[in-house]
């Protein structure tokens, strides 16, 4: 029956207790060199397999290096933790990673260890290690930088050779180095496969995939005007939204993606019910002649891009009949500190006065009020 295989990734917590020198930890993972010049190794924590004689299978990893500058890394498996050195009994953690142990001496420990290495590659079979810790040592050559990161190690080994006769098994055999290829080749797809989910997932998917998805839930975003985290805001909210479409709920889900500031949505019908009828005019002018019409107001500064794109996509969920209006508020205006202008309001300048058509009155002048 063929085993289970399990990646073990080498992320941030295991090398933030590794052994660095001439590497610091990046924000976004793995390990970048600090200075060029500079001598560049590395001895992370070790990998437990779980169970004794673990077949220890694949080790890849990414790296952006410059012109010239080879990666070297070095691996060996083992049951026991402890070794004995000088007559006294030690831990391989005790010395791997102990900051004050020459690297000299851990990559002879390594080599006595009959650990593997490899040149120049990022993607190794580690066929020949077998145990239940793995430990590995990373080292840059050459002058210059870069940056190592998404380590990852498979165990146990494939399964394509468990399905021969056993006469073909032989660990390191032409043939297990021929099916080897294709192994690696098999697994990479079936990556690719288990994470077709990331494609559909408004989190983890492609920018170039956001329109798709979009489009599968009957939404156009115009995606041109739309930030990708506003994008991917809309995305998680929009089943929902859909399922409200023509409500007042749809369009206050579709603001909230993309407003930080207070809003206020007012229909015109419920504006026109209160108003003073000389005000009708100046209600259906701001919130229109239609019973469904509405406007949306935000407090804050108008914004010509916005406005577009909020005016787009609440066509999309709006009632079939009503249109909708956008006004931004300003800022309200003080006079002092106990009096204010009400919003949009302003202190209009002083002009001349006037007794009548003809007759005006400079700064100089004023009427008295005997």
């Amino acid at each position: 029956m063929a085993s289970v295989i399990k990646k073990f990734p080498i992320g941030k917590s295991r090398f933030q207790n590794a052994v660095l020198e001439g590497f610091v930890l990046p924000e976004g993972g793995g390990i970048a060199t600090v200075d060029a010049a500079a001598r560049h190794i590395c001895f992370p924590e070790r990998i437990d397999g779980g169970r004794r004689g673990c077949q220890w299978g694949r080790l890849r990893f990414k790296a952006e290096l410059a012109e010239g500058v080879i990666p070297v890394i070095y691996a060996f498996a083992t049951d026991d933790d402890r070794l004995i050195v000088s007559g006294r009994v030690k831990t391989y953690e005790a010395i791997l990673l102990n900051p004050n142990e020459s690297a000299l001496q851990k990559r002879r420990l390594f080599e006595l260890a009959g650990a593997s290495k490899f040149v120049g590659r990022n993607d190794v079979l580690l066929y020949e290690q077998e145990g239940r810790y793995l430990w590995l040592c990373v080292e840059l050559l050459g002058q210059g930088g870069g940056v190592l990161h998404d380590f990852e190690v498979f165990a146990p080994r494939d399964n394509f050779l468990g399905s021969f006769p056993e006469i073909y098994r032989a660990n390191g055999e032409f043939f297990h180095r021929y099916l080897a290829v294709f192994s690696s080749l098999y697994y990479d797809l079936q990556e690719i496969i288990d994470s077709l989910d990331s494609l559909v997932d408004a989190d983890t998917a492609p920018r170039a995939a956001l329109p798709i998805l979009a489009g599968w839930l009957g939404l156009d975003p115009d995606d041109g005007s739309l930030e990708e985290a506003q994008f991917r805001r809309l995305l998680k909210t929009a089943f929902a939204t859909i399922r409200a479409k023509g409500t007042r709920a749809s369009v206050e889900d579709v603001l909230r993606v993309f407003l930080d500031e207070p809003f206020f949505i007012v229909e015109g019908r419920a504006v026109r019910e209160i108003a003073a009828e000389e005000d009708r005019e100046v209600c259906e002018r701001l919130y229109g002649g239609n019973p469904f019409d509405f406007t949306v107001l935000i407090k804050r500064a108008a914004d010509e891009r916005l406005h577009a794109r909020l005016k787009y996509l609440i066509r999309q969920f709006a009632p079939l009949r009503a249109r909708a209006e956008i006004v931004f508020l300003g800022d309200t205006s003080r006079l002092d500190e106990y009096a204010y202008c009400d919003v949009n309001a302003c202190v209009a300048g002083f002009g001349e006065g006037r007794l009548d058509e003809r007759a005006a009155l400079d700064s100089a002048h004023y009427i008295s009020a005997e």
